[in-house]
């Protein structure tokens, strides 16, 4: 079981997004976890969303991103856990590099806590999947050539 769900068993909502990676050169879950979620390096429509985000959360109550939000919380079993909880809704993201197979995985689970997280996550659950496989995408690009 992937560290995501054993740190949020029952999510309200969950997502799995996968790439190929060379198999050479080989990096740890950790690495590309670091690389993922650096927003310093997401592709620009990422950033624009994001520079979105920043701008409405305060209509809903909730408070700004900070920059060690996408922070590594733990490293097990060669994954890498990723968790913020906050007052509108709690994420978990494990990030696990599978060099052997070629394979990225990054699952995302999400408890929505009231009614300010289910408003807030209802369009972010739309283009979550968009967004995260950008963010892979630019990291591959990035640790890759």
């Amino acid at each position: 079981m992937t560290l995501a769900f054993k740190a949020m068993p029952a999510p309200d909502w969950a997502e799995a997004t996968t790439i190929t990676i060379p198999s050479v050169p080989t990096h740890t879950s950790e690495e590309w976890a670091q690389a993922v979620f650096d927003v310093r390096n997401v592709p620009a429509p990422v950033l624009a969303m994001f520079w979105l985000r920043e701008r409405v959360v305060g209509l809903l109550g909730i408070a700004k991103g900070r920059p060690d939000t996408f922070a590594v919380d733990k490293i097990a079993d060669g994954e890498a856990l990723i968790e913020a909880d906050e007052k509108h809704l709690r994420f978990v993201a494990s990030v696990r590099a599978d060099n052997d197979a070629g394979l990225l995985h990054v699952l995302t689970a999400v408890e929505l806590k009231n009614r300010a997280g289910r408003i807030y996550f209802a369009p972010v659950q739309v283009l979550h999947g968009v967004i995260t496989r950008a963010m892979m995408t630019s990291a591959r690009k990035r640790l890759c050539t």
